[in-house]
């Protein structure tokens, strides 16, 4: 699980930002919204990111992407490859060319974790790691020389397998050793877990599950959640076909990757409604909804973001779905009776209907906002000075612009010049 998310200099991001999941301490609000691994640390399953458009919602995700890059792929970074994922802040002198700082405290297999990287476009500068046995933290291992990978300390916590691993100055030595077989066990079970535990889905991405429908609970729990959300869907199944042919796979693909492909390809689903008469009558995906296809791919990934206790950030998760249907993932995630893996749900959003004490706690919601001096800041309702309670019309604020978090629109202006347009067309 996300404890806390620090971000410095990355994309509209200039100024050190702390996004958090850590509740604050009202039990009896939303209860079931918290998970505590350990007794004084209550954690939130969920989380909401508002914002106008181009206020940098989107960019806490990309965050998140970048550093998962950092820990999973840059092992297998060649020697002088660019680090594509440092994107600072461009509209300050000051920024463009100094370095991204990504800090993350997290849980792995109910052990705390601190996470600090530090780096430009060609090296890792700066990364560390610690360890909460106690209330105060243990260092496993230190750099701070981006080139020599023989200076990296180690604390005395980091035992059980060969420490000292070569890399070069693009490569995080997290990624490095986590992907080697005689590591310590701890570093492998961090890098297995934000390899296979965290997702990003940005709006333009779907996550694709692959063979689920082999898993009869995960069929019959996408084909019952189609008929009992109004879909007017009774059932649904896959149909095989012949996969398209030449199709152009590169040269270098492995194996495992193209039958992956092959698989897929090979496939199509198609649904079934009931009509006036009880017959069933056959539907093909394009005979359905834009919603109803976007959420037909992304319900077997919940079940498996559920299933595993992993962490998903979603961009837009109102999009393509009706404004229930969304609440009703949320609602999923925050139930400890279903969501007993701990697993956490982050998404942005524009829908104000989500925003409601009734779903969700202050403490499960952020306000974005940008200005050239300082960036995008994010802002927890918790944090809020003035009288917002717990109960507070929280949507009904936001949209009078008493919570700030909504774009300044000009109207006289931006018409004017449409007018001018027209007049002269």
């Amino acid at each position: 699980m996300i404890v806390d998310f620090t971000v410095k200099n990355f994309r509209s991001i200039r100024s050190e930002q702390l996004f958090s999941m850590h509740a604050d301490k009202k039990p009896k609000h939303h209860a079931g919204s918290i998970s505590y691994l350990e007794d004084s640390l209550g954690i939130l399953k969920t989380a909401a990111i508002y914002g106008s458009n181009a206020s940098g919602k989107s960019n806490l995700i990309m965050a998140f992407e970048a550093l998962r890059s950092l820990i999973v792929e840059s092992g297998d970074w060649k020697d002088g490859d660019t680090i594509d994922c440092y994107q600072p802040y461009l509209l300050s002198n000051e920024t463009s060319t100094q370095p991204t700082e990504f800090e993350l405290e997290f849980y792995v297999k109910n052990i705390r974790y601190r996470y600090h990287v530090c780096f430009n476009g060609t090296s890792i500068l700066y990364e560390k790691l610690d360890q909460y046995l106690t209330a105060r933290p243990t260092n496993l291992f230190l750099r701070t020389n981006p080139d020599d990978w023989k200076s990296v300390k180690f604390g005395d916590a980091y035992k059980g397998g060969k420490k000292q691993i070569a890399f070069f100055k693009n490569n995080t030595y997290l990624s490095k050793a986590g992907n080697t077989p005689d590591s310590p066990e701890l570093v492998r079970d961090i890098y297995n877990y934000f390899r296979r535990q965290t997702e990003t889905l940005l709006t333009s991405q779907s996550l694709n599950i692959i063979d689920w429908e082999l898993n009869e609970h995960t069929k019959e729990a996408v084909n019952y959640f189609l008929r009992k959300a109004d879909f007017g869907i009774n059932n649904f199944e896959f149909e095989k076909r012949e996969p398209p042919k030449n199709l152009p796979f590169p040269d270098n693909m492995p194996d495992d990757i193209r039958n992956v492909f092959l698989s897929d390809l090979s496939k199509k689903e198609c649904f079934y409604h009931e009509s006036e008469t009880g017959e069933l009558i056959r539907f093909t995906s394009d005979m359905e909804s834009r919603g109803t296809n976007r959420l037909f791919k992304m319900l077997p990934a919940f079940i498996e973001v559920l299933k595993d206790g992993s962490v998903l950030f979603i961009d837009e998760i109102e999009s393509s779905f009706h404004p229930h249907i969304a609440e009703l993932i949320i609602k999923i995630f925050n139930d400890p009776v279903v969501n007993t893996k701990n697993a956490q749900l982050i998404y942005t959003t524009h829908d104000l209907s989500l925003m409601s004490s009734a779903l969700l706690r202050k403490d499960q919601i952020y306000l974005t906002e940008k200005s050239i001096e300082n960036g995008s800041e994010y802002t927890c309702l918790e944090d809020f000075d003035f009288n917002l309670k717990d109960n507070s019309p929280f949507s009904k604020w936001y949209d009078e612009g008493k919570l700030g978090g909504i774009p300044k629109i000009n109207y006289f202006e931006i018409t004017s010049k449409i007018r001018e347009a027209i007049d002269n067309a």
